[in-house]
């Protein structure tokens, strides 16, 4: 489950219109990716459960860093003798400047695989939530399928790296549907009914703590978790869908919150591009916080006036 021969037998089937495509497979397996389609689905058309979907992949984010840390274990790509080639366009060869912290997310450890784990989830998440068919399960495994394959093609996961991100994709969703109740949680996005909101709140909090605790090395996905439990809180209170019934008014919501996500994430590359290695855990953890706390909180202060006069 980690020998590098698999590895090493995939690329040698490579070609550069496999590699472009597998690529491309990958860029999509980001968290930001599926949070950009979580949001999409919130504000574009008006789908509550999506809000729940948010949740959910950060719970996954949080978990995965967790695994991660605790597992430590090298990527294929980092072998001394170089029999396993980084394709990735993000790949980088690990160097040697903190071998127990690597400062860069896409040179973390391998072990589980991120962008399986987060594909896992949200694919998951999204037919649980929205109540998917046997063929959308069929296409959502097949997505889950080639994500797996894409990472390891690409040298950047071992076969068990892969393994390990389904489980973990699989223990956010059990967690977030069986002790968050996620379900409950787009229904009842109500002021007279905050419970739901409050919950997701106290287990970030917990997780974004022990992390701080811990001195988890990459705290970012524990930093998002908290942003996301912080913007669903606002929206207990401003609800922002009973004025955007229109599709201008939707375009509105979404625009707002994807320039306020914009500005949040730049705020946070600053100032993490300034930070002091010494509390690199702990500032990544706030900076983390701002991206999707303003994705959900900057629509929910919008002015109504300006939404309602679209609609």
């Amino acid at each position: 489950m980690f020998d590098i021969d698999p590895i090493v037998w995939l690329q040698s089937w490579a070609s550069s219109p496999l590699t472009a495509t597998m690529n491309g497979v990958s860029l999509l397996g980001y968290t930001r990716a599926y949070i950009a389609i979580a949001a999409l689905l919130v504000f574009a058309f008006r789908l509550r459960p999506a809000i729940a979907l948010l949740v959910l992949i950060g719970l996954c984010g949080a978990f995965t860093d967790i695994a991660k840390a605790a597992a430590a274990t090298p990527r294929p790509d980092w072998s001394a003798d170089g029999a396993v080639k980084s394709l990735s366009l993000y790949g980088r060869e690990f160097r040697e400047r903190d071998a127990d912290t690597p400062t860069e997310a896409e040179d973390s450890y391998g072990f589980p695989s991120g962008h399986v784990s987060a594909t896992t989830a949200f694919v998951v998440g999204l037919a649980v939530l929205f109540k998917w068919k046997r063929r959308g399960w069929l296409l959502g495994m097949a997505w889950i399928g080639t994500m797996a394959f894409s990472r390891m093609y690409l040298g950047r996961h071992f076969p068990g790296d892969v393994l390990g991100g389904v489980a973990v994709g699989l223990v956010a969703v059990v967690v977030g549907f069986a002790a968050l109740q996620l379900t409950h949680l787009a229904g009842e996005l109500r002021a007279h009914h905050p419970w739901p909101a409050h919950r997701v709140m106290t287990v970030a909090s917990v997780l974004a703590g022990g992390a701080l605790l811990v001195g988890l090395p990459d705290a970012g996905d524990a930093g998002r978790l908290l942003g996301t439990a912080i913007g669903v809180l606002v929206l207990v209170h401003h609800d922002v869908f009973e004025s955007a019934t229109s599709r201008s008014a939707r375009g509105i919501l979404l625009l707002s919150s994807a320039a306020g996500f914009g500005v949040a994430w730049w705020v946070m590359s600053l100032v993490l591009r300034h930070a002091d290695p010494s509390s690199a855990s702990a500032l990544r953890l706030a900076a983390s916080v701002l991206p999707n706390a303003a994705l959900l909180i900057v629509p929910a202060y919008l002015p109504r006036r300006i939404v309602q006069a679209f609609a």
